[in-house]
């Protein structure tokens, strides 16, 4: 155990002896948290995994593209009450995580990205994540990091030093708690895989969010895999993940650029590209070049909700004589 999570150990019990106040008297449930905008490529089976697990499922609408609307109201029929939508367009990335954690209502609150698609059956199931949440001592806060399984370029490969994540929190709700922006200078060597495709070198400029938690709450992880982050998305969504978290950091210190234009500037500046439709053509195919495939030993089988897409793939990655050179992409629905 690291130090600080031992540190944290014995601060839980604050609440149990009185020193902190307990947590707030709530129905011992979960609420689910979930931000859209633009295409959510994975939001239907996203949030139909979530049916047997949250008691609330909160999506925000932050600028949702109109297909994922209509996805959204097709939803409504088949999820009923738990699924409520709110409208929040003008609100920047961390006003709408702390807005959907004043409205859930439920104990726990856990932010489920809408391309997680979680296990609702075998070994990793994630009711046995349930379970062992709504267990966890009352009297005490706790917050939870949930291991994933990733799979991105497409539905059949991955990064090698990115086979399973535990960025997923799990938090007793409490108005002590809320999501704050991270910055953070990083040297390219110690950035992850998907993120030193095509950079030169130097340092880079980012900012993060986090959940911020008081030291009270006692750090937990849940080891085995409760779900895929499905990191499989169109080129261009690609392309601007790759330069989001400077665009994100630029914009906290008052560039007025959308993320369109700053992406632009910077493909031009560093890759000496025209534009967007030359560059995300170019960075799918160096992002492909790091995969590896799956490896089901270490990341279990894919849920269920997901096996329909393994049949009929948007995204395929292609070889040539053993080796990956880029990759295929419908332009239409699979």
């Amino acid at each position: 155990m690291r130090v600080t999570d031992g540190l944290r150990a014995v601060a839980s019990l604050g609440p149990v002896v009185g020193l902190v106040s307990r947590p707030e008297p709530r129905p011992n449930g979960i609420s689910a948290v979930v931000r859209v905008k633009g295409e959510e490529e994975w939001i239907e089976p996203c949030l139909l995994s979530l049916r047997h697990f949250a008691d609330e499922i909160l999506v925000l609408d932050n600028g949702a593209s109109p297909e994922t609307r209509t996805t959204l109201d097709r939803l409504k029929g088949s999820l009923g009450a738990i699924l409520q939508v709110t409208l929040c367009p003008q609100l920047d990335l961390f006003q709408v995580s702390n807005h959907g954690l004043k409205l859930a209502r439920f104990r726990w609150v856990i932010r489920w990205d809408a391309d997680f698609i979680a296990h609702t059956n075998g070994p990793g199931d994630i009711q046995d994540l349930r379970r062992y949440l709504l267990r966890l001592d009352p009297r005490r806060y706790y917050v939870v990091s949930v291991a994933a399984s990733e799979v991105a370029g497409d539905l059949f490969h991955q990064f090698p030093d990115l086979r399973v994540r535990h960025d997923g929190q799990a938090a007793i709700w409490s108005s002590g708690i809320g999501y704050v922006a991270v910055r953070r200078i990083v040297a390219v060597r110690d950035l992850a895989t998907p993120d030193r495709v095509l950079r030169a070198g130097g340092n880079v400029s980012r900012t993060l969010e986090a959940l911020q938690t008081p030291c009270y709450y006692r750090a937990l992880c849940w080891e085995r895999p409760a779900y895929f982050h499905v990191n499989v998305k169109s080129a261009r969504h690609m392309l601007l993940r790759h330069f989001w978290l400077e665009w994100l950091d630029a914009s906290l210190r008052g560039t007025s650029m959308t993320r369109e234009e700053y992406v632009s500037r910077r493909v031009q500046e560093e890759w000496k590209l025209p534009g967007l439709a030359e560059a995300e053509h170019v960075y799918a195919t160096a992002y492909c070049k790091q995969l590896a495939p799956v490896d089901v030993r270490r990341c279990g089988p894919y849920p269920e909700l997901l096996k329909p897409y393994l049949r009929e793939p948007r995204y395929r990655v292609v070889y040539r004589d053993g080796m990956v050179i880029g990759r295929n992409e419908l332009t239409g629905p699979a």
